[in-house]
């Protein structure tokens, strides 16, 4: 295996050097995804529009995990959710690389119950199978995120963008590039990968691998994570820190972290927050143990062993304890949560488990994934006083 990836990576090296600056996307001339013939026309003239031929492209496209399709259609479906009185305020939401809608499938009724109206798109290339995401670009992720927070910008006073992950990228490049935001609320934004070095290679390592494939168990993400993916996240990194040197956030911004994330580098983000955002209303959510340099940090422990909880994950501050399919007694737990075969198995097999990130381990116990946010009233309280504040 050793000697495998020596070679590989001698491969990549040589082609490195022997073709740089020919490997970029950027020498295929850009067609976008829907105008093309292999996809849907996801850019309609209105949100509803949108729904309805999602709904249809899905139902005919999407590889099914169970005999439940109605189910996995709804749990993978973008939506608007409308607060009980009318409102001048409304928040688009945008899920990470690989992920669905239901990334936002608790703070989407936080949000409608805090006077929002709510609207969360499905990323091209998502919601049907992973062979999907070989066809789209940052690009078209960028242009579906554009062109609805656009419309909602011609009919709401108030329009808030929030994103998880690669998800955060996107509209923070948008509230950059194009303005007209009232704020933005950012889970784990994917500004900084933890392998930055890897991110430079990702472009010619597609010229050997599709990527990694595995079987897929989880309804609503993609377990498989075609390199074509990774590519148009390490685009919209590369895009988000470049105009976050050329000049700065100003909007208020909620972001919201864990310290243990084995996804983004949280000290990069941090130190990027402390930088480039820079409104007297901004927060920023620290679960962990250490204390961030900012004064409107706000650090939260997750060292709690009444709930088996070690560490936060990339994915815990999204979810309530309560959510079905990834709280506390949810229907689908994690417990691929390492490289460790064994401690999977025994995971599986229902023996007593902790929760953390990916990679955590501890002597004497199995960790799978923590799912959710044992803070989550906190998170909804820090969320409406933050945009209270704003009004």
């Amino acid at each position: 295996m050793a000697v495998n990836i020596i070679i590989r990576i001698s491969i990549v090296v040589a082609v490195l050097l022997a073709t740089l600056g020919c490997a970029s996307l950027g020498l295929n001339k850009y067609v976008p995804l829907n105008q093309s013939e292999q996809y849907y026309d996801y850019i309609q003239p209105t949100f509803s529009e949108y729904l309805d031929t999602t709904e249809a492209w899905l139902r005919i496209n999407r590889t099914y995990i169970t005999p439940e399709h109605e189910r996995e259609i709804v749990m993978n479906m973008p939506f608007e959710l409308s607060p009980e009185q009318p409102t001048d305020k409304a928040i688009l939401l945008v899920h990470g690389l690989g992920d669905s809608p239901f990334s936002f499938s608790d703070l989407a009724v936080s949000l409608r119950n805090q006077g929002f109206y709510v609207q969360s798109l499905l990323l091209p290339g998502h919601g049907s199978k992973p062979e999907d995401l070989q066809l789209s670009t940052y690009a078209d992720w960028q242009a579906i995120v554009d062109h609805y927070a656009s419309l909602l910008k011609e009919d709401y006073l108030e329009v808030w963008l929030g994103g998880f992950s690669t998800g955060g990228n996107l509209v923070t490049i948008h509230a950059l590039e194009q303005g007209g935001i009232s704020g933005l609320i950012l889970l784990s934004p994917g500004f900084q990968s933890r392998a930055p070095i890897l991110e430079r290679f990702a472009p010619l390592v597609s010229v050997f691998t599709d990527g990694y494939s595995a079987e897929e168990r989880n309804i609503v993400r993609y377990t498989s994570a075609p390199i074509k993916g990774a590519i148009a996240y390490l685009e919209s990194a590369v895009r988000l820190r470049s105009l976050l040197e050329a000049g700065s956030v100003t909007v208020p911004t909620l972001i919201v972290m864990s310290e243990a994330d084995s996804v983004v580098d949280p000290t990069a983000i941090e130190k990027m927050y402390k930088i480039s955002f820079n409104n007297p209303r901004n927060q920023l959510v620290w679960y962990g143990e250490s204390k961030p340099d900012a004064p409107s940090a706000m650090a939260l422990t997750m060292r709690l062993e009444n709930q088996k909880i070690s560490t936060g994950s990339h994915m815990s501050p999204l979810f309530a304890p309560s959510n079905p399919y990834y709280g506390e007694r949810g229907d689908h737990r994690m417990c691929m949560n390492s490289f460790d075969d064994g401690a999977t198995t025994r995971c599986e097999r229902g023996e007593e488990v902790w929760y953390s990130a990916w990679g955590y381990e501890e002597i004497g116990k199995i960790h799978a994934r923590l799912t959710w946010n044992p803070y989550y009233t906190d998170l909804e309280r820090t969320i409406k006083n933050i945009v209270q504040d704003t009004l």
